[in-house]
């Protein structure tokens, strides 16, 4: 049989596009630093100017470190960057590596004493010329994918929930140049066909004619668990042709679980659920904690200052209110916030949740609320120990216990410190949002934590909190 050629250019365009963009980058950052740092007349430099050419031989090495870290990252595949927001993720993470690494050669390379301040200026400006650059390529590349250029055809498999997510995602994230031509299995509702669901084709015993009539280059498979069996006979039976098969698991069973693979003696094994956090885990969260925590309460001092003003000056009673919370191991702490709502707020109808337009808050706290300011205060909660700067967030006792009933592994997520951020809220799901989804990312976090993922989910809190979504 002869293979039929797929169209994939867009496998090489677009991480083309990208790595020549970031080259750029790194190297006009690298050269600003440089002028910045010498030239400028901003900064002293009472050794004088250094010679330029080992600093251009060094940022050569720079260049290929860079690009080696971005593509372990995954910023040159185009399936796995799917948001500007992830891209920036993968940014600071990748400049954080990479500065560590040149710092760690620079400390041994003794032949020439290079400007660390230097390379802390490289590395802030990276992020943003990088940064920028990303935002360039991607509008380009949207438009010319949005357009059908090198689009990957993909035909699914299956009719789990997970199917109709990821068409609903490649609908409104274009640039992914993935474009459902349509589906195998058993029909739907005339009401799912109404939503913009692809067509169906046929059924599995279709699936050849169907992937030779349409050029199909990815078949999905969304099949439910008790129908594994014929993922491997999917694939022998197009195994001739030049098409990608891929299983995506039904994540609403699996949803907190990472899936790891992982090989003993030939065999594989997949991991589906993992222990929490370990004593050495712990020890180190704890410790990046008060790092970033206590020069960070000491910059926010002069704002903590300036809202217990506003807070005094525009409502009548204390300034901060303090809630107990259950935290880790269902142990209940005190939990702060700058007061943003009258202090009989819950006087006629008990405790619950806050929701859009609540009249109960007081002048300065719509303010506060959208930007997330009244929650400051917990930093003081992290630095006793009673709270995370990353965790779920804690609920009050009798919530928790609500929930306790009616959600399977709800107070697992008290295996951990509560946060003043989380996994759920990057993922905008704050506020008045179902808690059964909230838990599945909770959980999530609990089994999957790791330093790269707070960090991750920190940088992903800041874009969240000036966009003030379900900030209410």
């Amino acid at each position: 049989m002869v293979l039929r050629p797929t169209r994939r250019d867009g496998d090489l365009i677009q991480p083309t596009v990208f790595i020549i963009l970031d080259l750029i980058a790194v190297e006009g950052a690298f050269l600003f630093s440089f002028w910045l740092r010498f030239y400028s007349g901003l900064m002293p430099a009472p050794l004088g100017i250094p010679p330029f050419m080992p600093y251009l031989a060094t940022s050569v090495a720079l260049l290929v470190v860079w690009i080696g870290i971005f593509h372990v990252l995954g910023l040159y595949d185009p399936v796995r960057s799917t948001s500007m927001e992830d891209d920036l993720d993968r940014i600071v993470r990748g400049v954080l590596l990479g500065s560590m690494t040149i710092l760690s050669i620079a400390f041994f390379y003794r032949s020439i004493s290079y400007s660390r301040l230097l390379f802390m200026l490289f590395a802030a400006s990276s992020v943003a010329m990088l940064a920028f650059g990303r935002l360039v390529g991607r509008r380009a590349l949207r438009r010319w994918l949005s357009r059908g250029a090198a689009s990957m055809r993909v035909l699914f498999v299956g009719d789990t929930k997970m199917r109709s997510r990821l068409e609903e995602t490649f609908r409104g994230t274009p640039g992914l140049g993935l474009v459902a031509v349509g589906r195998l299995g058993h029909d739907i509702a005339a009401e799912d066909a109404a939503a913009g669901t692809s067509p169906l084709l046929g059924d599995v015993d279709d699936l050849e004619s169907v992937v030779d009539e349409h050029s199909v280059d990815l078949v999905l498979l969304t099949l439910p668990f008790d129908q594994l069996h014929q993922v491997t006979l999917i694939a022998e039976r197009i195994g001739e042709r030049n098409v990608d098969v891929q299983f995506v698991p039904d994540m609403q069973r699996l949803h907190a679980s990472r899936m790891r693979l992982r090989e003993i003696a030939g065999i594989p094994f997949i991991s589906v659920r993992q222990k929490g956090l370990t004593g050495m885990d712990r020890i180190i969260k704890r410790a990046f904690d008060l790092v970033v925590t206590v020069p960070l309460t000491v910059l926010l001092l002069p704002l903590l200052a300036l809202l217990t003003l506003l807070v005094k000056l525009t409502s009548s009673g204390p300034v901060l209110y303090r809630q107990a919370r259950l935290g880790r191991d269902n142990e209940s702490f005190d939990m702060m916030k700058f007061r943003t709502m009258r202090v009989d707020a819950e006087s006629e109808s008990g405790p619950v949740w806050t929701v859009a337009d609540d009249p109960r808050r007081t002048i300065i706290g719509s303010f506060l609320r959208r930007f997330s300011l009244d929650e400051l205060p917990q930093v003081f909660n992290v630095l006793a120990g009673h709270m995370s700067l990353v965790g779920p967030r804690p609920e009050r006792e009798v919530f928790a216990a609500q929930f306790h009933e009616k959600i399977p592994r709800y107070l697992e997520r008290h295996r951990v410190r509560s946060g003043i951020t989380g996994w759920a809220q990057v993922h905008g799901l704050r506020g008045n949002t179902p808690i059964e989804v909230r838990t599945l990312y909770d959980l999530y976090y609990v089994e999957n934590w790791s330093l790269a993922l707070d960090l991750r989910i920190l940088i992903k809190t800041v874009i969240h909190v000036l966009r003030g979504e379900n900030a209410y």
